[in-house]
């Protein structure tokens, strides 16, 4: 992986550079895990001599809005292979806002904050709201990870990538992905925003306007 070569020598140039406080946006399961590809980045965080904060957001709220998931949303189903999984999405703005409060402030050293919001809610749940702020109908479809694979590949991802979200939506479908943390209001003193705020603005926004696509 392409960050786990990179991040150790930019880790070195940084404190070459006089850098005080290093800032890295990681990922949930790293800890304790040699295997996982962002180690090698966060031992180079860890070992830098720097002040440092490691960031490990859960599932982007944004994702329905902005990337991965929101044309199935403006088309009206969303078709994933997460079952009746559930997970605690992040608002981005949580995210910047924590990233934000470690580089600039004090009392954040050596912290390593997971980022979740405060329940987990299927994907079902999500459309839902979401089409309820917007008054269209939108469906969650589930799909079987081999019927996912294939349909990613037809539209021109890499198999190899294609396998890894898989993956990665099959550990939501199993149940692996529910678990809340306390991040934000460590890092912040105050609880993450809801999923249901987020909806708000992000319609308000016009975000799943289907001009907008």
């Amino acid at each position: 992986m392409r960050t786990a070569a990179a991040a150790p020598r930019l880790v070195k140039t940084a404190v070459s550079a006089g850098v005080r406080r290093l800032v890295m946006l990681s990922a949930p399961g790293v800890d304790g895990n040699p295997g996982h590809p962002l180690w090698p980045a966060e031992q180079a965080v860890r070992g830098s001599g720097l002040e440092w904060t490691l960031v490990r957001p859960n599932w982007f709220a944004q994702n329905f809005s902005e990337t991965f998931w929101r044309s199935g949303i403006v088309d009206g189903t969303l078709a994933l292979p997460t079952g009746d999984g559930a997970t605690a999405f992040i608002d981005a703005e949580d995210i910047a806002d924590v990233v934000a409060a470690a580089l600039t402030d004090d009392g954040h050293d050596g912290e390593a904050y997971v980022l979740t919001g405060s329940r987990a809610i299927t994907f079902g749940e999500a459309v839902e709201i979401i089409g309820q702020a917007i008054g269209r109908t939108v469906r969650n479809l589930d799909v079987g990870p081999d019927e996912f694979i294939e349909a990613q590949v037809a539209n021109g991802l890499p198999a190899d990538a294609a396998k890894q979200l898989a993956r990665l939506y099959t550990s939501i479908r199993d149940g692996r992905a529910t678990a809340i943390f306390d991040g934000v209001q460590r890092a912040l003193g105050r609880p993450p925003r809801s999923f249901e705020d987020y909806v708000r603005a992000a319609a308000a926004a016009g975000a799943w306007n289907v001009a907008a696509g």
